[in-house]
């Protein structure tokens, strides 16, 4: 058994794992496609998720003065309920997940104007 501290969202954990077997190898990158590597974008200031779960919350509607930190949804991932915060300042233009919605990481949550 080996034991690992591994950093998330700035929390240390510590890990513990056992080698089930063992195979020569390499790791190679998959050839680059532009078009799929290229972010979801909704707009200039777009809240893009940072990670696929299941929108538990939407805590602004359309036309709400967010400030930047401030939380503007909810996602469950892994039994875990995530805030997500505004990067920004600005007034909600467009809501683009919905509560009970699944989505993935890098997909435009909420629209600022």
């Amino acid at each position: 058994m080996k034991i690992y501290k591994v950093k998330v969202n700035g929390k240390v954990y510590e890990v513990e794992l056992e080698a089930v077997s063992e195979a020569p190898g390499s790791i190679s990158a998959p050839a680059a496609n532009t078009a799929a590597a290229a972010p979801v974008t909704g707009g200039a200031n777009s809240i893009l998720a940072p990670i696929a779960g299941k929108v538990v919350d939407v805590k602004v509607n359309v036309g709400d003065m967010v400030k930047k930190g401030q939380t503007v949804a909810v996602i469950e991932a892994m039994k875990l309920e995530n805030e997500i915060q505004s990067q920004f300042d600005g007034k909600v233009v467009e809501i683009k997940a919905s509560k009970g919605a699944q989505v993935n990481n890098k997909d435009v949550l909420i629209v600022l104007g």
